[in-house]
């Protein structure tokens, strides 16, 4: 009797989604009263206290099938009694319970007829139960999949990590002359280019070209072919960098603000993190933005170049910033991983009892059918 974790992302990247299993994992293990085994696929250098990590094959899109059935016989071999992943792959007959992160995809109009976005829909359709990381998430998945009972479909926010806090001045400080920021600066975290530009990083740089060289800004992660840094055509000095954790605390403890103009996010996680530290924030109320930011941000519609303007230079003036400060600090307080953890081990143990009565059992037996004359497809072409 086990549950089994797919650790698929952790081989496809290290954002936000492998944060989200790197907190809870151990948390599991505290609460539930069955081992966890961890899948890894690569990608992975932690231990879990708790999880028993064993090595898998890699992930390969184009041999889903397959691969479906290798995660059934590892089950199998571990006697699991529930299945979850870190991203969309699915065994063929072990329930699942599914972590649904965003449907980005979905909203913002993507080719879902792409092989990963094709696998999301699957893994959706073969979950029993599923937990979304924001109350706008599950809406959003309830309207595309309405024939998902909503009973199943629960939302848990995610937490912050106790690294994210304010920090000593000095610090800071010291963390400022390293990375050569001698002005007032601004973060942007994440990605800068996506597709159908969601993310909205235009929309911030496109402000700044039209505003006085009085401040330079600071972009943390995204795109690895950017340069380290440099200066833009109006005399911005715009420096990029690839933070751990710590550093990433310090860069917010600094910031006149994180920009975050997004235009749906799953849940946000770097506007709760920066509130955390004490950085006032700029975002949008769009996605789950609304319910993550609350009142404790400055918020824009997204679409207004002279709004964002007239946003970064609000944030410099101190008593926004206070009153930004404040009310952001007493609305991280209320993201916790041991929150999540408890949803997450609520919707385990209730899958777990109802596997035992069968009643998933002429389901999983159609779908492992199914999904075996796929993989006979998939070897053909």
């Amino acid at each position: 009797m086990a549950l089994v974790i797919d650790g698929v992302f952790f081989q496809l990247a290290q954002s936000g989604i492998a944060r989200i299993w790197r907190a809870v994992m151990p948390l599991l293990a505290k609460n539930l009263e069955m081992p966890i085994v961890f899948l890894d696929r690569g990608g992975v250098s932690d231990k879990f206290d708790g999880v028993e990590v064993v090595p898998f094959p890699s992930y390969k899109s184009k041999y889903n099938a397959g691969d479906s059935q290798l995660l059934e016989k590892i089950c199998r071999h571990y006697g699991a009694k529930v299945f979850t992943s870190t991203y969309y792959s699915t065994p063929m007959e072990t329930p699942s319970l599914l972590l649904v992160y965003d449907m980005i995809p979905e909203r913002l109009g993507f080719d879902l007829s792409a092989r990963d976005w094709r696998e999301k829909e699957l893994a959706i359709l073969h979950a029993r139960r599923h937990i979304c990381i924001s109350n706008n998430t599950r809406k959003d998945l309830l309207e595309f999949y309405p024939e998902l009972d909503p009973g199943k479909v629960s939302f848990a926010h995610c937490g912050i990590d106790p690294i994210f806090r304010p920090r000593d001045e000095n610090a800071v400080n010291e963390f400022r002359v390293r990375l050569g920021l001698h002005r007032p600066y601004y973060m942007f975290v994440g990605s800068r280019v996506q597709a159908n530009n969601y993310k909205n990083a235009s929309l911030f740089f496109d402000a700044m070209a039209s505003m006085e060289v009085d401040f330079d800004v600071l972009c943390v992660g995204g795109e690895k072919n950017t340069p380290s840094s440099g200066t833009d055509a109006t005399g911005h000095r715009i420096v990029h960098a690839d933070l751990n954790d710590e550093e990433l605390a310090l860069a917010y403890g600094g910031a006149a603000a994180l920009v975050y103009p997004s235009l749906y996010e799953g849940f946000g996680l770097p506007v709760a993190e920066a509130m955390a530290c004490g950085c006032p924030v700029i975002c949008t109320s769009h996605g789950s933005l609304a319910e993550v930011a609350a009142d404790a941000a400055l918020t824009i519609s997204g679409a207004s170049i002279h709004e964002m303007v007239d946003a970064l230079r609000q944030v410099r003036d101190p008593l926004v910033r206070e009153r930004l400060i404040e009310r952001g600090g007493f609305q991280a307080a209320r993201f916790r991983w041991e929150t999540f953890a408890k949803e997450m081990t609520k919707g385990i143990r209730s899958l777990a009892a109802e596997g035992d009565t069968g009643v998933h059992r002429p389901f999983y037996s159609r779908w492992a059918r199914l999904r075996e004359l796929q993989g006979e497809v998939d070897v053909l072409g």
